[in-house]
C-alpha cells in the first residue's frame, strides 16, 4: 500500500518492563487512520473496538452472502478497503461507516450494539444508555434507550470534540432528525449549506438530504439528536 503521509513513526523501550513498542499511524489516500501497532493501554482498547467492528461487518456481509466486491460496489468503497476495516486495520470515518450500514441494511448502530441486552428500558439511568466511540478520532455518541427493537425515534447525545466531524456528507432514507445543542458550537451541513449552531440553537431536517457536521471551535459540542424513526 502507498502511505500518502506519515503521521508517526517513532520507538519506545520501556526498560522496567522489558517491553519494545513500535507504533507507527499513517495516513491512507482516503483519509483515515491506519493503525499499525498499539502504544500503550488507551491505543489497545481502540485497536480492540476497531476489530471487534471488523468482525462485525464481516459477520454481517456473509450473512448476506456478499462478496467483499458486491459490499464494496454497494457501499461506495474500494473491495480493498473493506478488506482493510474487516480486518481492523483502518479506522473508517463516519460517513463510510454509514455507506457500509446502508449497504447491509442496517443502521449504523447495529453496528456497534451487543445482541440480547435487557429491552425494559421505560427509564434509562445514568451511564446505562450505550456509549458507541467512533473508531476515528475521538466522537462519540450516547444512545440514550437500550435497545431500538419496537421504537419510533432513536434518542442520541453526539459529543464532538474540536477539530471532529463526520468525514463527508451521508443520507438515510425514511426518516426525520431533530437536534438541540448543549454546549459548544459546530457546523451542520445539508446539502450545499452550511449552519453554525451554538449552545441553545435547534434543527430540524429530512435524513434524504445529504447532511454532515464538524466542530470548528476550541471546546467539546454536545448535541441532543433524534432522529425518527431510526434509520441512523
Amino acid at each position: 500500500m502507498t502511505y500518502a503521509t506519515s503521521l508517526l513513526d517513532a520507538l519506545y523501550l520501556n526498560h522496567s518492563l522489558f517491553k519494545l513498542t513500535i507504533f507507527k499511524n499513517y495516513l491512507d489516500m482516503s483519509g483515515s487512520i491506519i493503525l499499525k501497532i498499539a502504544r500503550g493501554e488507551r491505543d489497545m482498547k481502540a485497536l480492540q473496538e476497531i476489530e471487534k467492528l471488523g468482525n462485525k461487518i464481516r459477520a454481517l456481509r456473509r450473512s448476506r452472502k456478499f462478496r467483499l466486491r458486491d459490499l464494496a460496489n454497494r457501499a461506495g468503497c474500494t473491495t480493498a478497503y473493506i478488506s482493510q476495516i474487516e480486518k481492523g486495520s483502518v479506522s473508517p470515518s463516519i460517513s463510510v461507516l454509514k455507506g457500509i450500514a446502508n449497504a447491509l441494511g442496517v443502521r449504523l448502530v447495529d453496528l456497534f450494539l451487543v445482541e440480547g441486552e435487557d429491552l425494559d428500558d421505560v427509564v434509562v439511568r445514568s451511564g446505562e444508555g450505550y456509549e458507541i466511540k467512533y473508531p476515528e478520532g475521538r466522537s462519540s455518541i450516547d444512545l440514550l434507550v437500550k435497545n431500538l427493537d419496537g421504537k419510533t425515534m432513536e434518542p442520541l447525545l453526539k459529543k464532538l470534540p474540536p477539530g471532529e466531524g463526520s468525514d463527508g456528507l451521508y443520507s438515510h432514507e425514511g426518516s426525520q432528525e431533530f437536534g438541540y445543542v448543549l454546549e459548544g458550537a459546530f457546523d451542520l451541513m445539508v446539502e450545499d449549506q452550511v449552519f453554525g449552531l451554538k449552545k441553545g440553537d435547534a434543527f430540524y431536517f429530512n435524513s434524504n438530504r445529504p447532511h454532515g457536521f464538524i466542530n470548528h471551535g476550541d471546546v467539546t459540542a454536545e448535541i441532543l439528536w433524534v432522529i425518527s424513526p431510526p434509520t441512523y
